[in-house]
């Protein structure tokens, strides 16, 4: 039962005005007030719980973003960052230099969800399939750029985002015979880059983990935001400057800013 339209029932922290002006508008309609109660809680919160998820239970896309253990929003935001980052390679092999580095602010720095408001961005950009980008080293889920200061989610988007540039085809390879080559003795039983070894008698195909690039996953809403093999769990990053990589799981060359439904994320528990 919806009960009087009585100032004592609605939330605190909206003005008299606002109240009046509602009130008239409404002329007493009970749906009206029906309206308000689902807008709004007894916090002034509107739909959105106190853990972050809304009336039903659901994730709150608003809510805000967890940090690694110990990261305030300062340092998440300017670093500095973990060690293993400070001069690491990118996906694109570009070395950080921590002082050259460009603000978030001043690259249009955004959620992979709001970056459609810059018309530079493309359906499937990501950081995660940027030149720039470098993966998650020590399982907290973040990674680092080349170019931009602050912790990185592979989700995010930025105005300087470079695409990955496609590998050369090997000699004495056709370019559909990559799907299925052995690859060089150096990946064979190589570890990804979370410690799992190959077994090249155990793998999958390409054509069975849905593989394809990561820009074009993602775009397609196969993928989710975030991720690309570059930042897999089961990748084998170049062993020999060829710049291919190889999979844990999967037969054949492997490219960072590639994709499979095998993707894993990298974690302290990988």
């Amino acid at each position: 039962m919806v009960g009087d339209n009585t100032p004592e029932q609605w939330p605190d922290d909206i003005d008299e005005w606002n109240r009046r002006a509602y009130l008239a508008a409404t002329a007493g309609s009970t749906a009206g007030i029906v309206w308000l109660s689902g807008c709004v809680d007894d916090t002034g919160n509107g739909d959105s719980g106190e853990d972050g998820t809304d009336e039903n239970g659901e994730a709150d896309s608003e809510a805000e973003e967890e940090l690694p253990e110990g990261v305030s929003d300062e340092e998440f935001e300017r670093g500095p960052v973990p060690e293993e980052y400070r001069t690491a390679l990118s996906l694109g092999d570009e070395e950080r230099d921590p002082d050259g580095l460009t603000a978030k602010a001043d690259v249009g720095f955004s959620e992979y969800d709001e970056a459609d408001e810059y018309s530079a961005h493309e359906p499937g950009m990501c950081c995660a399939n940027c030149a720039d980008y470098i993966p998650d080293k020590n399982g907290d889920t973040f990674g680092a750029c080349a170019e931009v200061e602050g912790y990185i989610d592979g989700a995010d988007w930025c105005t300087i985002y470079e695409e990955l540039p496609e590998p050369s085809v090997p000699d004495g390879l056709s370019e559909d015979e990559l799907a299925t080559a052995a690859v060089p003795d150096e990946y064979r039983t190589a570890s990804s880059q979370a410690g799992e070894q190959r077994d090249p008698d155990d793998l999958q195909t390409q054509a069975d983990v849905n593989f394809m690039e990561s820009v074009e996953a993602i775009a397609a809403e196969t993928a989710p935001p975030g991720q690309s093999c570059g930042n897999c769990a089961e990748f084998i990053p170049d062993q020999n400057g060829d710049t291919w990589g190889a999979c844990a799981k999967v037969e054949g060359y492997v490219a960072v800013e590639d994709w499979c439904n095998l993707w894993e994320q990298i974690s302290d528990e990988t």
